[in-house]
């Protein structure tokens, strides 16, 4: 069986790059996390626009109508982005669990934002920023919040107190909240790591040692080789995780942590050795590397770290 994605998911996919780029560049991811809010309103207005937060929506309820397919391209756009602020929770969960629900016309729209609280944390990612929050089985509103301090200035966290509960399914198309949440982090995962990789690539190009660009030294190109090597090879298993959740396939729960735990570790392994390439500059709040290995090292560990998911898949294999 040959598997490949359309014309029309891969055109979606390059607007949506070519978008980014103007609206979304590395400078203003920085000036995102020094104003704190860890949201961005005009990306957001122009997201909602281009139908990317909807993509997932029935057209019934006003949306793109898509599936996870289509949708996985997306999230691994904005991870090459570092897009800020909580558009995978309201993407892939707070608009299509909650589209014929009353408040989906205006999480469709992106006028109201939701977030996500499936996890065993303290900690809401974005709650200060969204309206509402999709739990396991219900959803919270008029709640307060008190800032946390985290890694990821795009992923600003909070303690959440108070608030009233309406009971509400956080299915969407067959797959829980939090298996939603994993597949596109996965495929986040990848975008970040896609972004190291091409930063430090363009790093090596420029620096010289020895009268050389160090990217032409052999340990260089075996540092980024290998690191390139782990994204490859995330990413057919992520593609296929989409695919089995779209067709509510009985592997789909495997599929999707075996997506996760690749896509974490090949983040983490592109983190190290991007940061090799940059030596001790690459810790400084100057480069644009920091931004994007902050955001993968929070995001491996949400919804299940690589080890969860290793153990889960072991135990659908050797059941």
């Amino acid at each position: 069986m040959k598997f490949s994605f359309s014309d029309d998911q891969r055109m979606f996919a390059e607007g949506l790059r070519d978008l980014l780029s103007n609206e979304c560049p590395p400078s203003h991811v920085r000036e995102i996390w020094e104003s704190g809010s860890g949201h961005s309103p005009d990306l957001w207005s122009h997201l909602s626009g281009m139908g990317v937060l909807s993509m997932l929506a029935p057209e019934t309820s006003g949306g793109m109508g898509g599936t996870f397919v289509d949708a996985i391209l997306l999230f691994q756009e904005l991870g090459r982005a570092a897009v800020p602020g909580p558009v995978l929770e309201h993407m892939a969960v707070g608009v299509p669990a909650l589209a014929s629900s009353s408040w989906g016309p205006s999480l469709i729209d992106g006028t109201t934002i939701a977030t996500v609280a499936v996890e065993d944390s303290p900690y809401v990612a974005h709650a200060s920023t969204a309206r509402i929050i999709v739990g396991v089985d219900s959803v919270i509103e008029g709640y307060t919040t008190t800032d946390a301090h985290g890694i990821d200035g795009g992923r600003r966290l909070c303690r959440v107190e108070g608030g009233s509960s309406t009971p509400c399914s956080s299915n969407v198309g067959g797959v829980d909240a939090f298996d939603a949440m994993a597949l596109a982090s996965a495929a986040y995962l990848i975008g970040l790591s896609e972004k190291m990789i091409e930063i430090a690539a363009e790093y090596a190009r420029v620096r010289e040692q020895f009268g050389k660009p160090i990217g032409s030294f052999q340990a260089v190109k075996h540092l980024m080789s290998d690191a390139l090597l782990k994204v490859e090879f995330a990413k057919a298993p992520t593609y296929r995780a989409a695919f089995s959740a779209s067709i509510g396939a009985d592997t789909t729960v495997r599929d999707i942590s075996m997506a996760k735990a690749l896509a974490s570790e090949a983040a983490y392994r592109t983190s190290r050795s991007t940061m090799q390439v940059h030596g001790g500059i690459g810790y400084t709040w100057e480069a644009d590397l920091q931004l994007f290995m902050k955001k993968a090292w929070a995001l491996m560990r949400a919804y299940g770290d690589p080890t969860f998911h290793r153990r889960r898949v072991s135990g659908f294999v050797l059941a």
